[in-house]
């Protein structure tokens, strides 16, 4: 059964018709301000509630509005139409996200733009579009050379991983600076921001879930949250995502194995000798743990759920800054808030506060998403250390914070 199929059996979801769901890939050239793909719909209001918060660099995604849940849902269904697609995208995405990540953070961009280079080329470097966009972040000529990068017969730097990500994550940071808005530097990324500025003064509008922009510019921001929900939250969408998807979303990878010719895991015969290199190299900024430090927190005993504490994995952090959300997936069942929670919940977590002083960083989580019963509760608990019981993190480096790190948590 396909996702819009379970849709209508779900929710009430009425479709009549859906064109261009088959495409997965960025195309760059299709710019044009043609309107949304036709979809014929009627939309049950239980929609928007079946759907879990979700987040895009610490900015919330306004789920409640028909509109936003719908885009979503159908940028999910264009993913999930592409089982053996998305794998080998997931395969990629191993190799290449452990190059890319420590580079974000070093330029201090959210990891959540980690998944855009997955909508610009699939994490392709030899990806070129019908206007001359070339590489992994799919850079015209003349933006390439302003960013640093060398375009020359035979050695073009847009396809060189390490020097492509430092470029884009220079023209992040500048469309960042002069808006405001990591949402709305996602967008002037595919449109200029020439384009997208004209339509903020036209508009008056500074959102961009309301801004009206161009077809792909409109629909962007939603290819690249699909990717981030599938890749890092999919168990949330299991009421949603076809059974063959799930299958393919919770597969164990293995780039060892034989793929068939269309699932080719990366053309190493094409590649440029530079980006090999960065694929197989580490890069020096990669994030470490500090020496003696293990990267995750021990697991607790039983006692410790006991008493009321429960662990969870964060997912994504958005950055180390006031204000931003963090999303975390509880490791295990167990009670919070004196609330029955279960392994694979989702829980967001403020920073209220990081301390350079005292190396502290100080998370509250403010809601819990259930996965089994598809609804969000309000939540209050703090993250302590394990080891004194005590609310605050001591981390030697906060730039060191990652996916994979595992945290108390406790009502206080």
């Amino acid at each position: 059964m396909n996702l819009l199929a379970s849709l209508s059996l779900a929710t009430g979801l009425v479709v009549t018709s859906v064109s261009d769901l088959t495409c997965l890939f960025h195309t760059p050239s299709a710019r044009s301000l043609t309107p949304y793909p036709t979809v014929s719909v009627a939309v049950d209001p239980g929609l928007t509630r079946m759907l879990p918060p979700v987040y895009f660099c610490g900015e919330s995604v306004p789920l409640h509005e028909e509109a936003v849940a719908r885009r979503l849902v159908s940028a999910l269904a264009r993913n999930t139409n592409q089982n053996q697609a998305v794998y080998r995208i997931r395969q990629r995405a191993a190799v290449f996200f452990p190059i890319i990540e420590p580079i974000l953070s070093r330029h201090r961009i959210p990891l959540d733009f980690k998944y855009l280079p997955l909508v610009e080329s699939a994490l392709t470097g030899m990806a070129v579009s019908p206007k001359g966009a070339v590489g992994y972040w799919q850079f015209m000529p003349a933006t390439a050379r302003e960013l640093g990068l060398s375009i020359q017969p035979g050695y073009d730097e847009r396809q060189n991983l390490v020097k492509s990500t430092n470029a884009a994550c220079r023209y992040l940071r500048y469309l960042y600076n002069r808006l405001g808005s990591w949402t709305l530097a996602a967008a002037a990324y595919n449109n200029g921001i020439g384009a997208l500025l004209g339509n903020i003064r036209r508009q008056q509008q500074r959102d961009y879930y309301y801004l009206r922009l161009n077809a792909e510019t409109g629909k962007y921001l939603y290819r690249i949250l699909a990717f981030k929900e599938l890749f890092s939250n999919y168990r949330s969408y299991d009421h949603l995502i076809p059974e063959r998807m799930m299958a393919y979303l919770s597969e164990p990878l293995s780039p060892d194995s034989d793929p068939d010719d269309e699932g080719v895991l990366l053309p190493e015969v094409l590649m440029e000798e530079a980006t090999k290199v960065a694929v197989n190299t580490p890069v020096q900024e990669t994030l470490k743990p500090a020496a003696g430090q293990t990267a995750d927190i021990p697991l607790p005993n039983a006692a410790d759920v006991f008493r009321g504490g429960i662990k969870a994995r964060l997912i994504e952090s958005a950055g180390v800054e006031r204000g931003q959300v963090w999303v975390f997936h509880l490791i295990r069942d167990g009670m919070a808030d004196g609330k029955q929670v279960e392994e694979g919940d989702v829980l967001y977590a403020i920073v209220e506060d990081v301390d350079p002083k005292t190396d502290k960083i100080y998370l509250r989580a403010d809601r819990l998403y259930s996965a089994n019963e598809k609804h969000t509760y309000p939540m209050n608990l703090s993250a302590i250390d394990a080891s004194t019981g005590r609310i605050g993190i001591k981390l030697p480096d906060v730039d060191q914070i990652k996916a994979g790190w595992i945290l108390t948590w406790k009502t206080l």
